[in-house]
Order: structure tokens, then C-alpha cells, then sequence
């Protein structure tokens, strides 16, 4: 039987059906939107230099991304900490579970050096819980989506500098391909680490959300060259977003964009998704039943 995920990624490939529909339920839920938006207070915000609404939500409809507002210092220190007690998973396998000072071992006992490893349930954690909640992110995700906004994930990563194969790229989303998670959806992005050019920057590309150049499959996810983004958008358009730790990005990932692989320092980032439906596949909750740590005594 065909998940409704399956079917709304298949239903939902073409910009002109994902727009009718999402104005159909811009319209029916207008009134509540409003009232919802209204009970909230986003200038009470724990985030730092968060401006109006409007200026990221105009900014976020027209290129598909803006920097925002960042997290302080000490919910990054203890984001931080939070990474270095928790356990990750290599290659998002449930089965594959370390700790960040066992990676060299997890490394060796994988054959291969890796790439990515994510944290699971981490939307659990008090401090997750509280961002996640915030009313500035509510409210701006809420006159983003026209609805009320549903969490669809948290989710927190490690991305390290090796020199990964072409199809741990792929699998990692390190070449350009745009999301389809929903109707729509938006994603606050919080860099925990410093990141430069050679620190796995974010890039997307500017315009993309709404001016599509590019064939597309009706059947499967599309995976895009350099070349193929530079000639249909030209430099101006292709952003690498730097920036410290603690620094924002908000996107509606339909946007075309990758994860640079680093070369110099891994990177930590912290995602939280929301959209107006949710999918259980696109969840970064597993249950502890099926988590495995592989090194207990490295």
C-alpha cells in the first residue's frame, strides 16, 4: 500500500499543483491563522536580534532564505554539551550508535571514514523543546505556512570533513536537489559550530522556490550538477551562508540547495522543520527499542 508521503511527493512534483492547493488552504484557514498568530508573542523570543515577522517572511517568499535571528552563547554551549552526551548515529542508522569521542573507533569499525551522523529524539531535550516553541519561529512559520504550524522534526547532525564517496554525497545531500516534505514547509537552520567556505557551508540558491529552471521528475528526487545550477541561475544567485555559531538560516527548502562537505572543521547544525501536514518517514524519531550503540567501552 502507497504511503501518503509516497503519494504526496508524487502528487505534489508539479509548482502549479502545490500553489492551487496551498491557496485553498490559505484561504480556509485565514481566520485562524490570525487568531492563532495573535495568542503569541514573538517579541518575547529567546533568540537574539529577532526583527519583525514581515522582514523574514517577505525575504523567505521571494529568494527562498533568510538569515535570522541567532541563538546566545549559552544555548549553544549547551547545545554543545548536549552532542558530546548524547549518542549519534552514523549515517542516520538507528543500528549504528557512538559517542562523538569514539569516532575515530566507530571510523574503524565501519571500514570507512564517515561522513555524517545524526542525533535521535533529540526533540525531547528541555532546551529543543523550548526552541522549538518559541513564538518568534511559531509565528513566522504560522504566516509562512497560512495554517497552524505542525513540528514535523528536530533534528541535529554532525557533518565531518573526509573525503566522501559520490554516493555518500548523494545519500547526505551534498549536491543540489530541492525537498518535497509537504504542501509547504519551512526549516529553521542554527549553525552550532563556526562554519567558513571550508566548514560544510549551507548553499542555496536564490529565487529557486518559485522561479523553477530546471527539469523535473515526476517519479523520483532530482540531483543537480554545479555546472547544471551555475548555468540556469548564474553566481549571483548561488549563496554560501557563513557565519558563527549560533547564526540562522530560514528556509523553504523546495529551494534548490546543498550541504558543502567541510575541509578543514565538522560542523554541527541544529534543524527544526515545520509544515502543515506531518509524515512519520520525515520524523527523526526512533523508538529506543531499535537503537543500537555499537562501541559501549571504546
Amino acid at each position: 500500500m502507497i504511503s501518503k508521503y509516497r503519494m504526496m511527493r508524487g502528487l505534489l512534483k508539479r509548482k502549479v499543483v502545490r500553489d492551487f492547493l496551498w491557496r485553498l488552504i490559505w484561504l480556509k484557514n485565514l481566520g485562524k491563522v490570525q487568531a492563532y498568530r495573535k495568542s503569541l508573542k514573538p517579541s518575547q523570543t529567546v533568540l537574539s536580534g529577532a526583527l519583525e515577522s514581515e522582514y523574514y517572511l517577505s525575504r523567505l517568499r521571494s529568494d527562498g532564505a533568510t538569515l535570522g535571528p541567532s541563538l546566545s552563547v549559552d544555548k549553544v554551549a549547551y547545545l554543545r554539551r548536549l552532542a558530546d552526551r548524547l549518542p549519534c548515529f552514523a549515517d542516520r542508522n538507528p543500528e549504528l550508535g557512538f559517542y562523538l569521542k569514539d569516532l575515530c573507533a566507530m571510523e574503524a569499525h565501519l571500514g570507512k571514514r564517515l561522513l555524517l551522523a545524526q542525533y535521535l529524539n533529540i526533540q525531547d531535550d528541555p532546551v529543543v523543546k523550548q526552541l522549538s516553541r518559541d513564538d518568534f519561529i511559531l509565528d513566522l512559520a504560522a504566516a509562512y505556512l497560512g495554517a497552524t504550524p505542525k513540528l514535523m522534526s528536530a533534528n541535529m547532525w554532525w557533518t565531518f570533513p573526509v573525503d566522501a564517496s559520490p554516493e555518500d554525497r548523494s545519500k547526505h545531500a551534498h549536491v543540489f536537489h530541492y525537498d518535497l516534505d509537504d504542501i509547504k514547509f519551512v526549516k529553521f537552520f542554527f549553525y552550532l559550530t563556526d562554519v567558513d567556505s571550508e566548514s560544510g557551508p549551507h548553499v542555496y540558491v536564490r529565487t529557486s522556490n518559485h522561479d523553477i529552471r530546471y527539469k523535473n521528475s515526476v517519479f523520483k528526487a532530482k540531483r543537480f550538477t554545479d555546472e547544471e545550477v551555475l548555468a540556469a541561475y548564474g553566481e549571483n544567485n548561488i549563496v554560501e551562508v557563513c557565519g558563527g555559531a549560533g547564526s540562522c538560516l530560514i528556509e523553504d527548502t523546495i529551494t534548490l540547495h546543498k550541504g558543502v562537505t567541510p575541509l578543514r572543521r565538522p560542523r554541527l547544525l541544529l534543524q527544526f522543520e515545520f509544515s502543515i501536514n506531518t509524515y512519520p518517514e520525515m520524523s527523526c524519531v526512533v523508538d529506543p527499542s531499535r537503537q543500537r550503540i555499537v562501541l559501549q567501552n571504546a
